[in-house]
């Protein structure tokens, strides 16, 4: 089919199709704007283009606009369209021997894309007659030539069985980095424990949780629902988790009486973040400078004035990292570049995908499916699962672990440490009269993004 019958085709139900760009361009790929229901199915069963990207935002947003039913009767109705476009004879033999095998083979491999690594519909009653009417119909048309539908059928059982699809890391053909334990794993302190081994062991702890986040955990602004069960309890507990690093790091510091011990706590969390960026932690990284910009911190200037000129110098960049300016632009050009393993900060994410939600209509001025807003959320979506992709490469030590987790869930709120802060140093901040003026934190720039982001009022 000709590149301008596929538009004319495309345009025909959605109407607001548009080029994607100069290399979409050289792939002859239009992105699909908006569209109704039917149109967009047949978009994503055709027989003469397999529009991937397409596909995976379609399956992964299909919630918002579709029913599970509803979808599954349209791709059916799609696999029994036997109706030929023409009467012309050569056009029916090729629909009859080309067109409808391809389309019948692109409905078959949606709907095991949907039941492997797409599948959105809740347990319960209802979904399981979904399947059955999904196995229903694949048995119907077993015999079928050119209709592979034995693996689909196996996948709906397993589904029908309670049985879920999950996709297994590649593991790391490297071997772990020796742990560096402390003398006396029995009576752990902090100060005693090497800063780039609590770095791994928070990295390990917030990696289980990342890759446990399931992709409709990031849909319907699932994570401010307080639903029972929870509907994103993995997204939850992540920002449970981050919030609690910033109240045990500020903690950490105001528990110090000692001026000196004190600024020493902060450089210990200094190398503390620096190792998580080196390991690609950026959450544990914006969490940690979180806590040492907090009001209750940020105003300890004689502390300030202690810590040394390399924790200085080492901060500098990790606060760059994380400027506002151009909405977080270095920020996200770290994460562009980066390559998994990787825990990005959720905070960023959440608010992206806040805005696009609440940003942009569901339908068209013309009552179509919106299709640009779910293509948005759907890469925004992706762009966090990648970062799965890859385990990282490092040795738990369960003793440092269940102190760290200890820690943690024992922090109290930043917002109740003010009163410590200002025990140890009455005056506060007076950066006029700082001996040396090394370091200047933000007061809070990077505790704004968690509080914006991923505060939980529960």
């Amino acid at each position: 089919m000709a590149q301008q019958d596929t538009i004319e085709r495309i345009d025909s139900g959605c109407h607001d199709t548009t080029d994607g760009g100069a290399d979409d361009h050289s792939r002859n790929v239009e992105m699909i704007k908006a569209g109704t229901l039917a149109t967009l199915v047949e978009n994503l069963t055709r027989h003469d283009r397999l529009d991937a990207a397409f596909n995976r935002a379609f399956l992964t947003t299909y919630t918002y606009f579709t029913s599970g039913s509803e979808l599954l009767g349209h791709l059916i109705d799609r696999f029994d369209n036997t109706q030929p476009p023409s009467t012309d004879s050569t056009e029916i033999e090729q629909w009859s021997t080309q067109t409808k095998p391809l389309i019948r083979l692109r409905v078959v491999n949606i709907l095991r894309q949907w039941l492997e690594h797409f599948w959105s519909e809740p347990k319960g009653h209802d979904t399981d007659e979904l399947l059955r009417t999904m196995r229903a119909f694949v048995q119907r048309v077993a015999s079928e030539p050119e209709t592979p539908t034995q693996q689909l059928d196996i996948i709906i059982q397993r589904r029908l069985s309670g049985q879920t699809y999950t996709k297994k890391s590649h593991p790391s053909i490297s071997n772990p980095p020796k742990p560096i334990l402390p003398r006396k794993l029995d009576k752990l302190q902090f100060m005693k424990i090497d800063a780039k081994e609590i770095a791994r062991q928070l990295t390990i702890l917030e990696a289980q949780t990342f890759s446990n986040i399931q992709r409709e955990e990031f849909l319907h602004k699932n994570w401010q629902k307080k639903t029972t069960p929870l509907v994103a309890p993995n997204v939850r507990c992540l920002i449970r988790h981050s919030n609690q690093i910033s109240n045990w790091v500020c903690g950490a510091v105001l528990a110090e009486p000692d001026l000196k011990k004190r600024a020493q706590v902060v450089d210990h969390l200094v190398n503390v973040a620096s190792t998580c960026h080196q390991l690609q932690n950026y959450s544990a990284v914006i969490s940690i400078l979180s806590g040492l910009e907090s009001a209750p911190i940020y105003r300890l200037a004689r502390t300030w004035a202690m810590v040394t000129e390399r924790s200085c110098n080492m901060l500098r960049p990790l606060q760059a990292m994380i400027v506002s300016a151009q909405n977080y632009q270095a920020y996200r050009e770290t994460l562009r570049v980066a390559v998994p393993p990787c825990i990005p900060f959720l905070g960023l994410f959440l608010k992206d995908l806040t805005f696009i939600e609440d940003g942009n209509p569901a339908l068209t001025s013309d009552g179509l499916i919106n299709f640009h807003k779910y293509t948005m959320l759907a890469t925004t979506v992706q762009e966090v699962q990648r970062w799965k992709e890859a385990p990282y490469c490092l040795q738990p030590v369960p003793e440092l672990q269940e102190y760290l987790a200890k820690q943690l869930h024992s922090a109290v709120e930043l917002h109740e440490m003010w009163d410590r802060s200002c025990e140890l140093e009455p005056k506060g901040r007076g950066l006029s009269n700082r001996p040396r003026d090394l370091y200047t934190p933000t007061g809070g720039m990077s505790a704004s993004m968690v509080v914006a982001c991923m505060v939980l009022d529960d």
